[in-house]
């Protein structure tokens, strides 16, 4: 049993609910309230819209490490558990059915928030999270950007349910006008952050195990730019998130002052990453730099709470 859940990464699953949850109940409901109007979807309705979204975390992890075998026996034998613990085509099963089963809450959810289209999303993640899986992941640049699009989206589906479950009610709909734009702008900042944290962390785990990926042909971007090339891209990319979080600051502060302050400690750790990055030179540097950005990504999500403190009455 210890293997199976070690195979779900239960610690990725829990950030992807918290995340979801914090969403919901720290951006988009606070300012909802502030109309005197709430939530559309029921506490029943989410669980499930997020248990759909964990079910297609956990088979994109059992489709990956079926998939990872021989590369995972160079990298990190010990954490694959399909190389030895489980069986490799139980892999591929668990990835069948758990797929199935979120797909078709998926769509049972669409059809709750009166939009049956919705319901493609799911099946539009797991293929993704499949040929990631596959091939993608192997390709320059490819996979990075598809897991960093993945993480987005798990961010901005949460508003869009949302959105469609308030448009089937034309009055809570039309009351509710108002407030569409600041929950769209706080969601997609928070999307973007999540976006190139998560790519930047996809580019260290590949330079953590380009040895192994070098060996069984990948062509990632420490793989084809070399490990001194990559550094140099991932520290313009962080430059970058850097001055798109002091923008955020500046704009943030006359409204929104607890939360522009707080975007300091990400600009702190952002720094620290950078110093570290310079001084990486072996595998374990390179997997500590990797635990480091999932930090910085819950301390993103914290965020979540700075700003409810700007709606509280």
């Amino acid at each position: 049993m210890r293997a199976y859940i070690r195979l779900f990464r239960p610690i990725n699953l829990v950030l992807v609910a918290l995340t979801q949850y914090l969403v919901l109940f720290y951006i988009i409901r606070p300012i909802f309230l502030l109309s005197h109007y709430d939530l559309a979807m029921t506490r029943l309705d989410f669980a499930l819209f997020v248990i759909a979204h964990l079910m297609l975390a956990a088979a994109g992890y059992a489709i990956n490490d079926y998939y990872d075998t021989d590369i995972d026996a160079t990298n990190k034998p010990e954490k694959n558990m399909l190389i030895s613990r489980i069986p490799r085509k139980m892999g591929y099963n668990i990835n069948m059915g758990l797929n199935v089963v979120a797909c078709l809450i998926g769509f049972y959810c669409a059809y709750k928030v009166g939009n049956i289209k919705l319901g493609f999303l799911p099946v539009v993640v797991a293929l993704a999270l499949f040929y990631y899986s596959l091939k993608y992941k192997r390709q320059f640049l490819t996979g990075n950007f598809a897991i960093a699009l993945i993480i987005a989206y798990a961010i901005l589906v949460v508003w869009l349910f949302q959105f469609f479950a308030i448009k089937a009610d034309a009055l809570v709909f039309v009351a509710g006008i108002g407030t569409y734009k600041s929950i769209t702008m706080f969601v997609c900042g928070m999307a973007i952050f999540a976006f190139l944290i998560t790519f930047i962390r996809e580019m260290v785990k590949d330079m953590e195990d380009v040895e192994g990926d070098r060996a069984n042909g990948c062509n990632t971007a420490p793989v084809k730019l070399g490990l001194k090339k990559t550094r140099n891209l991932l520290m313009w990319i962080s430059i970058f998130a850097m001055a798109l979080l002091a923008t955020a600051q500046y704009f943030l502060f006359d409204d929104y002052p607890t939360t522009a302050y707080y975007l300091l400690v990400l600009q702190i750790m952002f720094v620290y990453f950078l110093v570290r990055l310079l001084r990486a030179e072996k595998k374990s540097d390179y997997h500590a730099l990797s635990i480091f950005l999932k930090i910085m990504m819950v301390a993103g999500l914290l965020a979540t709470q700075m700003l409810s403190v700007n709606f509280l009455p």
